[in-house]
Parts: structure tokens; sequence; C-alpha cells
């Protein structure tokens, strides 16, 4: 079985025998647990937003009532700073584009208006800020901040010179809740209603983070391929990433005009605060919204606290961003030192307990057994055969320029069979399978399954129709844990969960299912990306360099456990491999490819019994 412990030691196999010996009672397995340390600051901030409320004088409590707007602003845009890595400089224009829009219909005091106020600057906030993020489906990267920046100099220059709107200097009122008695004043009110809203928010940005939802927007950010390779539709991922992160913003500019009893004038809205408020989720290392509203807190105290000393907000912006973009170097660095420690199997156990993960105990001390829980096997056939249809690729071309990297290739891998393809790097073996799989449109020729054409299809959708990849570099995102990884994108069947849960038991990786990418080896990642490619029951799956960075032993055993599903389940595998042993143990069919074309295609053994072959694995120069 694939990861089973192979030197366990003599005391481990004493203990074992005797555990055996006393046939104890099986233990129950315990799930993954949160630690107790990931409380500690959400509970510190809540407890700090219950003593604002109660302890704060009147005008440090409108100071914590405007750390909420700016940690509300900074959650907004965490999200696509986060999960696209993407960087907004528009914040402060679309908080301010809410508070305008709101005050404008809310002025008046009635609640129909104070309703309609919500909905029209809320709503005008989500809009423009899909709008911009639409531009990430074009650029990305710095090219995106730049267009974020100039949605935020437009709306400065175009929107907040709009007297009837802002309300010219004086500014357009909206309504207070009444104080309840001497101590519930006003801005205690205020403060009271704006936290609850902000409790609302995070809870539901931490039930958000507990779903699969998060996963897909993770892996629509930091792995584009591996996306597109679980059937993740990724425009709609960033569609919806920017439209909640408008919603949060826009709900942070109504809170600004509720706090103050009118919108701040537009300079608080400009590009000196958009640095500030993308700065708050940049400090905060982006890992939990605690964190988010914690340095929204420190940000609203240290003016306070400089006030005095009659320092230029200026400088005290850029000196926030340069503090937040230190911190956020120094975070980089420390992940990658945790990531270079991570074939030492002491830190990958002191970090696997620490994250309440006992079950990596359990795959150093005895071999995982590979059998399918029987609770499972009475509900589901998780291994049954399947209708799978025939790939065919006819006459593919892929032109890079003049560049024929793949030259008017057939390919066919039918229900049941396993062909492999062959050559030396730069043969076009990757870049024909990048055709079939949707990743690069073919310049010539056709791609069907079954009857169904799919040659104009995109690659998220020939995942959906049938076809499973995986990659020579696994597009995994470090970000996230093993089973994250796996069970993310769209589900093939209602199966996917406990079909998951049994292939990482038959591969070996089950007791790793709750550990961070990161820290998992090389070889464990490809086995991760083998059961998340199989766990979709796919018709055929096309796999790029499986052994790459395995063991001997582990390709014998990565190979019978091929045999055995394949055989069981019938669908179709192609391979590209440079493992002989490997290739001739897998396929029944061989290509052999040479500068774009195929030099000579059959049985496997009448394949490696050409002499050209042979030549081309020589590295001799071949005719094709």
């Amino acid at each position: 079985m694939i990861g089973t412990r192979r030197n366990g030691g003599a005391a481990v196999a004493d203990r074992d025998a005797g555990a055996a010996g006393d046939a104890p009672a099986k233990p129950k397995k315990v799930g993954p647990t949160l630690p107790v340390t990931r409380l500690v600051l959400p509970t510190l901030v809540f407890c700090l937003g219950v003593a604002g409320e109660f302890l704060l004088p009147n005008h440090l409590t409108y100071a914590a009532s405007t750390a909420l707007c700016y940690g509300l602003v900074g959650l907004g845009l965490y999200l696509p700073l986060a999960a696209l890595r993407e960087l907004p400089l528009n914040g402060g224009a679309l908080a301010g584009l809410a508070a305008y829009f709101f005050a404008f219909h809310a002025h008046g005091g009635s609640a129909g208006k104070t309703a309609l106020g919500v909905v029209v600057g809320v709503g005008m906030c989500m809009l423009v800020s899909v709008a911009g993020g639409l531009a990430s489906l074009v650029v990305t990267g710095l090219y995106f901040a730049v267009a974020s920046l100039v949605v935020q100099i437009g709306i400065e220059k175009v929107v907040f010179s709009m007297g009837w709107l802002t309300g010219g200097a004086s500014g357009r009122g909206v309504a207070q809740p009444d104080p309840i008695n001497d101590f519930f004043t006003t801005t205690r009110v205020v403060f009271l209603i704006a936290g609850l809203v902000c409790l609302a928010i995070t809870l539901g940005i931490w039930r958000v983070k507990k779903t699969k939802i998060l996963s897909n927007w993770v892996m629509t950010g930091h792995q584009p391929d591996g996306a597109d390779a679980v059937g993740v539709r990724r425009w709609v991922q960033k569609v919806v990433i920017f439209g909640l992160s408008g919603l949060l913003i826009g709900v942070a500019g109504v809170l600004f005009a509720f706090v103050n009893g009118t919108p701040p004038p537009p300079p608080q809205f400009g590009v000196i605060w958009s640095v500030i408020f993308l700065a708050i989720p940049i400090a905060s290392g982006m890992r939990t919204a605690s964190a988010v509203w914690g340095v929204a807190a420190v940000f609203t105290a240290l003016p306070i606290v400089l006030e005095s000393h009659h320092i230029n907000p200026n400088l005290l912006s850029g000196s926030i961003l340069l503090a937040a973009l230190v911190a956020s170097q120094s975070q980089d660095a420390f992940m990658a030192r945790v990531r270079n420690l991570r074939r030492q199997p002491e830190v990958l156990e002191e970090i696997a307990l620490e994250e309440g993960h006992a079950a990596l105990e359990e795959l150093h001390e005895k071999p995982i057994t590979a059998t399918v829980p029987a609770a499972l096997k009475d509900e589901l056939d998780l291994r049954g055969p399947m209708q799978s249809r025939a790939l065919v690729g006819t006459d593919v071309c892929v032109y890079f320029g003049g560049v024929k990297a793949v030259d008017g290739v057939n390919v066919r891998v039918g229900p049941g069979q396993r062909v492999a393809i062959v050559g030396a790097n730069g043969a076009g073996k990757t870049t024909l399978f990048n055709a079939l799989n949707g990743f690069i449109p073919p310049t010539k020729g056709t791609v069907t399954l079954g009857d169904l054409d799919i040659t104009s299809m995109p690659a998220y959708a020939r995942i959906r129709e049938g076809l499973g990849r995986t990659f020579q570099q696994p597009r995994l995102a470090d970000i996230l844990t093993v089973r994250q990884s796996i069970l993310c994108g769209q589900a093939q069947n209602d199966d996917l969960v406990p079909r998951a849960e049994w292939l990482m038991e038959r591969f070996g990786v089950a007791a790793l299912a709750d550990i961070p990418v990161q820290i998992v080896p090389f070889g464990t990642r490809r086995k991760v990306e083998m059961v998340r490619a199989l766990a979709r029951r796919p018709e055929v799956l096309l796999i790029d360099e499986p052994v790459s960075g395995l063991e001997d032993e582990e390709v014998s055993e990565l190979l019978e456990v091929l045999l055995e599903l394949q055989a069981a389940e019938g669908w179709g595998l192609l391979a590209i491999e440079h493992d002989l042993r490997f290739v001739t143990g897998i396929a029944e069919q061989m290509m052999v490819m040479v500068d774009g074309k195929v030099l000579t295609e059959g049985s496997i053994n009448d394949v490696l019994a050409d002499e050209r072959v042979r030549q081309v694995y020589l590295g001799e120069v071949v005719s094709v």
C-alpha cells in the first residue's frame, strides 16, 4: 500500500505484536480539532469589543466605531488579496461611493428611506467592485493594481466632485438612534449596532471558510490550472469574490456615514486612505479575520496616541504601509523556512501535532490499512465499474508562431485501454496533453469524448464531462490541507466525499488529510493530485510523469494501485512518463513522439523492439 512506513523498528513491531495478542478494542478515530491557541485572538478581539462598549469614554467609543469601519473595509480587501492574490487599490473610493449614495437616499430619517439608502449604497459599491474585478479576467498582478488605481482616481475626480451627491461642504445628515439612558448615549448605541453588524459578518466569513467555497476561491487565485483540473469556473469565482468584497466595503461605507451622522468629506476616501485600508489585511498576515480587526484597532489608536505630536498624516500612512510590507515579507521568509524543513520528519510531526492532527502519529507507528470502511461498503460502491467513453484526438496540431509543437497527431484512448506517450524532452508530449484537456486550444484538429465534440470546450468543462488529469508539477495550493485540495471543485457524483476518503486510505495519504500541503513532501503531493483526479470518477485519466519524485518501491505500489482501480472501474488511461519500468508495467499501447510528430506507435512490445525508439532514448538524431 502506498505510503506505508517501512522501517518501523523492532520496538514498534514488538508493541504491535503485543497489541495484536491482547486483541484490545480498536480505539475510535478522533478527527482534527481546532487548537486552543486558535481561539485566543478571536476571544481577545471579542472581549476588547465588549469592553469598549462599557469602559471607553464617549469620544473613544466613537473612535472604536471608526475602527470597526476600517476593519470592515480591510476584510473586504482581504478577500481578493488572500484568495486571488490581487492588489485592489480602490477600497477608499468604493467605501465613499457607498457612504454618499446611502446618505443621499437616507436623508430625511424615515425607516423606508434608510433601508433604500442601504440597498442603493451597498448595491452601487458591489456593482463597481464586480466591474473592476472583471479586469482580473484580463490582467493580473501589477496590471490589475494599476487598473484598480485608475478606478479609484476616476471616482475621486468624477463622482466625488458632484455636490448634489456628496452634499457639498455641509454634507448630508443621516439619522442616528436616540440615547437609551445617561450611560447608553447615542455614541454607545451606534457602536453597539456597528459591532453587531461586524460580528454577524465575521461569523458569516467564518462559516464560509469551513465550506468548499473557500477551497475553490484559493485554487482560483493560487493554482488556476489546478482549479480548471477540478472543474471550477474561475470567472464565476472571481465575480463572486469581488461581489462579496464590494458587499463588505459597501456596508463599511454605510457605517462610516452612520457613525459620523454624515458621510466624511471626500479626502477621507482618497488614495492615501485606500493605501491605509489595503495595509490593514497585509499587516494582519492575511490569516484570520480576527487579525484584521486587531490591526484595524491599532491603526485607529495610533493617530489618537500620536495626535499631540502633530505628525503629518501622509508620513504616518506611509510608515504604516512600510511596516505592513516589512511584516508581510518577514512572514513569507518564515513560511519559506517552514517549507524547507518539511523533509525533516520530526519537524513535520511537531507542526502536525500543533495543528491537532493525531493521525500523523499513526502513520509513523504502523501501516495504514487500505480497506473500505464497512459502513461505506453498505451505502456505496466506491469502486464499481462505470460507463466510459473514448477520448479521440484527430490530426491535432498546436503551433506557437512558426514552431510546430504538435504536428498532426492522432491518439485514441478507449474504455479500459492504457496508452503511454514517451519521447525526449521537448517532443511535444505535454503540449498534446494540454490540447486534449483544453489547457491549450489546438491550432487544428478535433478532440472528441465519445460522440461529443469537446474541441472548443474550456478545460474546466472537459473535466466536468469526464476527463481527469495530473501535472508534471502538482497544482496544489500550499495553504489548503490535503483533504481540502482533494474535495475542492465540481463533484461529478454524490459519492465524492466517501470515495475521496477511501482513495486517501488506498494511496496512503489519509493520515495527512488535515496537514497543510506546504509541508507535504513532493512525492506525496503527486499521490494527493492522483487521488483528486480519481475521486471524480473520470472516464479518461491523463497523468503527466506520475512517478517523478517517488522511490522505486513507491513506483511499484502506485503501479499496482492504478492497475487494480483501472481494471475494476474501466476508465481509459493516457500516461506520459520517462521511466520505462513504469511504462512497461502500466501500458498496453505506446506512442513515441519526436519533434511534435509520432515516430511510431503500437503494442508496447512492438514499439520497444523498434530500433528507432532505442535511438530516441540513446539521444541520437531520428528522422520522422
